[in-house]
């Protein structure tokens, strides 16, 4: 496989709200829900259970022709693809937003919910599947139900845009060991050189959309293992069946020698280049936001920067040494990165915000003031989970000035801020980021400003 030398870079955005485009969708839901019962006790099931919105599963609509439908859907804003396959379907090339299809022969709608494994969200959720199309752990596996008023179609999509059912490909095995078993050393350089011939040799195999999305499965896991407040919130989405299918983006903290070597990994995993972001002078970080065009993940890649680096595409380019570590240096430095010892700093799930919220709060989960509440995005991360730090990695630090004793021994004894669950919840299909909630953020979670 090639990698590209420099990252490949999708220059849509800034994001827009898309409030009209996004009310079709949600009259379109509730006129669905009013009409079949059983997808309102699921929205509710989903609701109360895990503070999950079901809009933010729906994958797709297919609806019977109609006059003049699908010239509003191009004046919502959508525009029509037509697929390898030849499958026509309309999508917001701008917003977080469903698909929509048109099939001559349906005269009811058919609503597609995304989920990890349709025999589990069945059996959840005591949904009598008629019939089911495709391989388990396919790219696309489609099941029907036949509601009063149309159909429910839960289906699996991983790392494959299209529509047609999928066998299952060969090598997922050796895909999921590798990945699982990846070596996380502090050498970041060779931890993501180790990656990345893991990444291509699969890759070669499954593709790199597939690939890709066996391989965040595996951080998603080992993350998992390090953060209480996740795992909480992970059992409850199981326990109504959809696993990750929410997930909205994971995050990467990486020290700055490795950070242009770590973008480069995912580039060659096939992913694009979206905003930057530079919090400013006083803020002392940078971040790099990647979509991939075939699986749905997205990464939000932070990294300290240097003011003279404001206008710098740090992506792309070396960064020089510094003798100071700001919030995401100092966090590499004492946990390692989250492409090797530490795992991803967070990973986000779209959620029904202060549900999750007061949910986590009974649980015994403190959640942070929110640093996002606007009326497209609304942010918050739990309260970190202290994770202890060795001594040898303590020393160094001390003595390079970046700690006192006292932080040093606290870090030593009760732990230093790790990782953390982040609620969200978006509105008018804004896929963007809030860039001043974000810096305070960042600043909020450096381990020597905690109490």
């Amino acid at each position: 496989m090639s990698t590209p030398s420099t990252p490949t870079e999708n220059t849509a955005g800034p994001w827009p709200r898309c409030p009209e485009a996004a009310a079709y969708f949600q009259e379109l839901f509730t006129r669905f829900a009013d009409q079949n019962p059983l997808v309102a006790q699921l929205a509710q099931r989903l609701a109360e259970d895990a503070g999950v919105d079901i809009l933010a599963l729906v994958d797709h609509w297919i609806l019977p022709p109609s006059e003049g439908l699908t010239e509003h859907w191009e004046a919502l804003g959508l525009v029509k693809t037509t697929l390898p396959e030849g499958d026509e379907v309309w999508e917001h090339p701008g917003a977080r937003l469903p698909r929509l299809r048109v099939k001559a022969k349906r005269t009811t709608p058919c609503l597609a919910l995304g989920v990890e494994s349709i025999a589990a969200f069945a059996a959840k959720n005591d949904l009598a599947i008629e019939a089911c199309h495709g391989d388990n752990d396919s790219g696309y596996q489609c099941a029907h139900l036949t509601l009063p008023h149309g159909e429910l179609m839960p289906i699996v999509r991983v790392g494959y845009r299209g529509f047609a059912p999928q066998p299952a490909p060969d090598g997922l095995d050796a895909a999921r060991t590798d990945f699982a078993q990846r070596p996380r050393t502090d050498d970041e350089l060779a931890t993501i050189a180790a990656a990345q011939a893991l990444f291509e040799k699969h890759a070669a195999v499954l593709g790199r959309g597939r690939a890709t999305e066996e391989f965040f499965a595996a951080e998603r896991v080992y993350y998992l293992a390090r953060n209480a407040a996740a795992r909480w919130q992970y059992a409850r989405q199981e326990a109504v069946g959809i696993g990750w299918a929410n997930h909205d983006h994971h995050t990467y903290r990486c020290s700055r020698a490795a950070f242009p070597a770590l973008i480069r990994l995912f580039v060659a995993m096939g992913f694009l280049c979206r905003e930057r972001f530079y919090a400013g002078a006083e803020a002392g970080w940078g971040a790099q936001v990647l979509e991939h065009p075939e699986s749905r993940v997205v990464i939000f890649a932070d990294v300290d920067i240097a003011p003279e680096e404001l206008d710098l595409d740090f992506a792309a380019v070396e960064l020089a040494p510094r003798t100071t570590l700001g919030t995401i240096g100092l966090w590499c430095a004492l946990h390692g990165s989250s492409i090797a010892r530490a795992g991803m700093h967070h990973i986000e799930c779209e959620f029904l915000c202060q549900k999750v919220k007061d949910d986590a709060l009974v649980a015994g989960f403190g959640v942070m003031a929110p640093f996002t509440d606007l009326p497209m995005l609304w942010q918050a991360f739990t309260v970190g989970e202290p994770w202890l730090v060795p001594h040898e990695r303590l020393a160094p630090l001390v003595a390079a000035g970046h700690l006192t004793s006292e932080q040093a021994e606290k870090f030593a004894t009760t732990g230093a801020l790790g990782s953390h669950l982040e609620i969200l919840q978006r509105w008018e299909g804004f896929k963007g980021f809030n860039k001043t909630a974000v810096s305070s953020i960042i600043r909020d979670t450096d381990a020597r400003l905690a109490p």
